[in-house]
């Protein structure tokens, strides 16, 4: 790919960095409304959906304190189907795009190194969130004109309307960020894109002294195929510069 000029480098950044600052405030929205007494807003939101974003990720225990602590780890993973120059569809191995922020920035990533981290915590809890018979139908695979199909099979099947979206609204921003990674990673046009995020923790409190989160296996969950989701001439260039770095 030709370089682009400086200006477009700086757009990528702020693409990326509006990106992170959106979801940072949906996320602050929700722990505020979580910490804050019985209101008309908290009760129009539900304290079961408030209960099942935070719980997960703030549970406190004797150790909480301990700043070089971690108790929960995330990953997003992807691989792609591409139609190459030659008209033949390929099947790309998996990238792991958490792993690659890592290595781009360190341990300490930016803000917009945070972004691929920030989609797989969404996306494990939306998948968390529905009922457990329900997760097999988001592991097939379902063309675009068929998930208006799976949507009513989950509310059908007993997810809440809260649920189904949340999840819907994670897995589309999942694919499109993957279609927009893969598009400037490969050469070729990107049909097919599969998500899987992984969720590690360390052992409950009695086992806590002797293992680390980095001795935990992720445990994987794979959703279906879905068709790639396409974005603006602009957000693709951001997204190119950003996978040449």
């Amino acid at each position: 790919m030709s370089e682009a000029p400086s200006t477009h480098a700086r757009g990528w950044q702020r693409l990326l960095m509006l990106t992170v600052a959106g979801v940072v405030v949906v996320h602050s929205a929700v722990v505020g409304l979580w910490l804050s007494p019985d209101n008309p807003i908290r009760e129009s939101v539900g304290s079961s959906f408030l209960a099942s974003y935070v719980n997960p990720y703030f549970q406190q225990s004797p150790r909480a304190m301990d700043p070089g602590v971690q108790y929960a780890d995330e990953a997003l993973q992807i691989r792609v189907r591409i139609r190459d120059e030659s008209g033949e569809p390929v099947e790309s191995e998996w990238v792991d795009l958490t792993a690659a922020a890592i290595d781009r920035k360190g341990w300490v990533p930016t803000r917009m190194d945070l972004a691929a981290r920030t989609i797989a915590v969404n996306l494990n809890a939306a998948i968390q969130d529905l009922p457990g018979d329900l997760r097999p139908q988001v592991q097939e695979e379902v063309p675009d004109d068929e998930l208006r199909n799976l949507e009513v099979a989950l509310q059908d099947g007993g997810a809440t309307p809260v649920e189904t979206a949340r999840y819907f609204a994670s897995s589309f921003m999942a694919v499109q960020f993957g279609t927009l990674y893969a598009t400037g990673l490969w050469d070729g046009t990107v049909e097919q894109v599969q998500v899987r995020v992984g969720l590690r923790r360390v052992p409950d409190h009695a086992e806590r002294e002797d293992v680390r989160l980095a001795d935990e296996d992720f445990e994987w969950f794979d959703l279906g195929w879905r068709d790639a989701i396409r974005a603006n001439e602009a957000a693709q260039q951001a997204f190119d510069q950003y996978v040449e770095r």
